[in-house]
Parts: structure tokens; sequence; C-alpha cells
């Protein structure tokens, strides 16, 4: 009986936090509305946007998504997780969302809200201690940073789109010179 009163306010607590975030009422069945991945990716993307790529959703016309989208969602959402910074020993595990195993992914939950909870504080803060304060005009800006492996992908297909707009034009003026 005391478990079971345990695992109602594990589930409540779970509820509330994914609710104040999203500003959204989930379904009276906690377990099933989480096991296809979608809350917890909408939940990832309040934290830190863009940080589930892609989300399958169901549709009107298909309103059940297949257990492989399921966990393509939850295998999304777990990398979103340690992208922004969840402890490997705060994260449940892929198969603790698809069984409904509540207790490991308020974990993981609570671990996401409280990395979202420290970065506002760093923003109000700052971000920084006295020390950083002092050597910020030291620090590298984030135009010197080197560039991520997006930048660099998004420099190869502008390139890439120039080189072919370049042979076009070639192919063209040696067509209208032949002709």
């Amino acid at each position: 009986m005391e478990q079971l009163r345990e695992e109602l306010e594990l589930m409540e607590q779970l509820r509330e936090s994914i609710e104040s975030r999203l500003k959204v009422a989930l379904p009276e069945d906690l377990g099933s509305s989480l096991m296809d991945g979608v809350v917890l990716c909408h939940l990832a993307n309040h934290i830190r946007p863009r940080s589930v790529a892609s989300i399958h959703v169901p549709s009107p016309a298909v309103p059940k998504l297949s257990m492989a989208k399921c966990r393509r969602n939850v295998e999304n959402f777990l990398d979103a997780c340690r992208k922004i910074g969840v402890p490997e020993s705060s994260l449940c595990s892929a198969y603790d969302i698809l069984q409904c195993s509540l207790r490991p992914v308020r974990a993981t939950v609570r671990a996401l809200v409280a990395l979202d909870k420290s970065e506002k504080a760093k923003e109000v803060d700052g971000g920084m201690n006295g020390e950083e304060k002092e050597n910020e005009s030291k620090s590298i800006t984030p135009s010197q940073a080197p560039p991520t492996s997006w930048h660099i992908w998004d420099l190869i297909g502008s390139s890439l789109v120039h080189l072919f707009c370049l042979l076009l034009l070639f192919v063209a003026y040696s067509w209208s010179e032949l002709t």
C-alpha cells in the first residue's frame, strides 16, 4: 500500500514537472503518454531548442505511432539529454520509457529540468564568477572560436552550390558559343 502511494506521488511529481514546463495537460495514464517519446522530445526541445531535430508525431490518419517510431523518439530524447549534459547515472534506458517505468524516467526528467534551472541562473548571473568576469576580455570571442561541425557542413554545402552554379554557367556559355 505504501509503495503504491509512493508510485502515485512520483507520477504526480513527474506530471507536474512536465506540464508546468510545456504548458499542456497530460492524459490520466502518464506512462502511456510518455511511452511514444513525443512529450519527452518536446520537453528536451523546451530546455534546449532544437536538441531533438526530428520528432515522429501521430497524425489524424494514423493516431498511434509504430513501435519503431516510438523507439526512435525515445532514443532521440536520450541522445538530446546526453548532449544537454544530463549525467549518464541519471539517464534512464529506452526500455524504461517504453515499458512505462516511471521512477527512472522521473530521475532523468529531474536531472534535465535541474540543468535548465542552472542555465537560467547563469543567464541571470551573467554566467560568470568574479574570476571569469576579469578574464572576459582575454577570452575567445564567438567569431574567433573554431567552427562547429554544422558550420563546416554549411560551408561545404554552400561551396558545392556555388561550384554547381559556375559549372552551369560554363556549360551554358560553351553551348552558346557552339551554336
